[in-house]
């Protein structure tokens, strides 16, 4: 051992460090993701005679029910990366988003079967409000769940970015939901799904230059 090395002298130089907690992160993110619904129904209003019949439409409850799986399995994926292990499987996200997918190809099986037009079952205007809203409150949740991998060390940031994307526009969504006025499958397959679309791929190009250590 070289002279003047002492162990004891480096030991008492070091400052502990509290463990990261996924189930405090997750915790914080669904905070951050009522405080979005609220703010939204506080913006937007309930969706149309939410507390009646529609509020038990089967294909509400479908895409709410979907999104909370989706974003639960994402979630918890993306907290536990902060803090890498041996022999912990984290695919559970991957087999959430193959039956999301369930959605957009029933909408688009819809879309071509149907008798009524495609374009009366978009309703862009309050589409782009589904966008906005989704995406606005995802990359909120987004931001918050980039900060807590920060803190810790994911060995893959680029599957890091995209279940922190996956997670953050499903949870926008579901948030969004409580307002949205329509329950067709076309509307939908299309919006819903291009609004977690687009924050995955954010999450996929710009998680992993922040996180990476």
């Amino acid at each position: 051992m070289p002279k003047g090395f002492d162990l004891d002298s480096l030991a008492e130089e070091l400052t502990p460090v509290k463990p990261l907690s996924a189930n405090s992160a997750m915790g914080g993110i669904i905070f951050l993701t009522i405080v979005g619904g609220i703010f939204i129904i506080a913006t937007l209003g309930f969706r149309d005679n939410f507390l009646d019949a529609t509020a038990t439409d089967p294909m509400f409850l479908i895409r709410s029910g979907l999104l909370i799986v989706l974003g639960a399995a994402s979630l918890s994926a993306a907290t536990s990366m902060a803090r890498p292990a041996v022999g912990i499987s984290r695919t559970g996200w991957r087999w959430a988003a193959a039956a999301a997918l369930i959605i957009p190809i029933a909408a688009a099986t819809a879309a071509l079967v149907s008798r009524t037009p495609v374009a009366e079952r978009l309703h862009p205007v309050n589409g782009v409000e589904c966008l906005t809203y989704s995406i606005g409150v995802g990359l909120v949740l987004g931001a918050a769940l980039t900060w807590w991998l920060r803190r810790g060390a994911p060995t893959s940031p680029e599957r890091a970015g995209i279940v922190t994307g996956l997670a953050a526009g499903s949870l926008g969504t579901l948030a969004y939901s409580m307002h949205c006025p329509h329950n067709d499958i076309v509307y939908i397959g299309l919006w819903y799904t291009l609004a977690i679309s687009v924050t995955t791929l954010a999450g996929r190009l710009f998680v992993p230059r922040l996180i990476r250590w």
